[in-house]
């Protein structure tokens, strides 16, 4: 069987293609490298794709700026399923956010996301939509993906101690194991569904991750609590904030776990 994984440079994507290829013939597509649309060679580059039994669509800009990252954020999944339609056989998996259900998220990433939803074609597609993701190793949280930002944060030797925004934003996150054992099984099972609102099995907050990578790194901590920030943020400020995909978000305390529809916990 082979499998495409487009954006296989990513986080989520690299790690898929690294376990993935233990059982299967994996084709690596870089959306970066793809020809200008409506060109001879971009034609030739899906139908490169497409020959695959499965595609998983891993890219995404999480800070879409230019014409092109909003491209690949919204248009070229259902373009690609356009031109997968013919092919009975053929298994789309898309990867999209949890963000999509938060209606507190309207930064251009999570409405990006949700755009692309819209524009896919219902039970043609097997959509994830994924909340954070984290490794463990030996039960420690790896300096990966979003952790990355707090390990550069607790690396800076010069400061006695760390402060942090309590609690900031609440996540239910994924082991990545969890989540490539869980699109494993989607890949060999005969019939799935259309759409699948993935979390973990416990809640975390932000200063509940931070906390854990603070004792791992035998760091001091400070929590800044912001229940009387929060207070003397104005409408207009708090609207502004929430367009924003920042660290700023936090102050809010956003619970990307409160949502109504269907979850599965891995």
């Amino acid at each position: 069987m082979v499998i495409s994984i487009i954006g296989y440079s990513g986080y989520i994507g690299s790690y898929l293609e690294k376990e993935l290829k233990k059982n299967f013939t994996i084709k690596k597509i870089n959306l970066r490298k793809m020809p200008d649309q409506g060109t001879k060679n971009f034609d030739n580059f899906i139908t490169n794709i497409i020959k695959s039994n499965v595609i998983i669509n891993c890219a995404g800009n999480l800070n879409p700026k230019t014409k092109k990252d909003f491209f690949i954020n919204e248009e070229f999944p259902s373009l690609l399923q356009k031109s997968i339609n013919f092919k009975k056989n053929t298994k789309f998996i898309h990867l999209s956010s949890i963000n999509v259900l938060i209606k507190d998220f309207n930064d251009l990433y999570s409405i990006s996301k949700r755009h692309a939803e819209q524009k896919l074609v219902k039970k043609k597609v097997i959509i994830l939509r994924l909340p954070l993701i984290y490794r463990l190793k030996k039960g420690v949280i790896q300096n990966e993906g979003s952790m990355r930002i707090i390990y550069n944060y607790l690396n800076i030797n010069f400061m006695p101690f760390y402060p942090m925004i309590y609690p900031g934003n609440t996540f239910q996150p994924i082991e990545i194991k969890s989540l490539t054992h869980f699109i494993s099984k989607l890949i060999n099972k005969k019939k799935s569904k259309y759409l699948y609102n993935l979390i973990g099995k416990q809640k975390k907050s932000l200063w509940d991750l931070f906390s854990i990578i603070a004792t791992i790194k035998k760091k001091k901590t400070l929590k800044l609590k912001t229940n009387f920030i929060k207070k003397l943020i104005p409408k207009f400020l708090r609207n502004y904030i929430k367009k924003e995909k920042n660290f700023l978000q936090h102050i809010l305390e956003i619970d990307s776990t409160r949502f109504k529809e269907n979850k599965i916990k891995l």
